[in-house]
């Protein structure tokens, strides 16, 4: 094998890995995108049920205190 042949077989090899590299990053950026936007969707729900909570409290306070007057 010539050193032309292996020069041109090193420099496919490396687009090759530096294509694979890309892809796998793009696939990671992608999954860790979609598990953000889950969790941002469960903390809103979660800060939805905190706040009803809340006011379910707060109204169920509101009227023992009118029962007590």
């Amino acid at each position: 094998m010539s050193d032309n042949q292996i020069k041109n077989r090193i420099k496919e090899a490396g687009k090759d890995a530096a294509k694979a590299t890309a892809k796998a990053a793009g696939k990671a950026a992608h999954v860790v995108a979609d598990e953000a936007k889950e969790l941002g969707k469960r903390s809103v729900d979660v800060a939805k049920g905190a706040a009803s909570g809340m006011w379910k409290g707060a109204k169920d306070a509101l009227k023992k205190e009118k029962k007590d007057e």
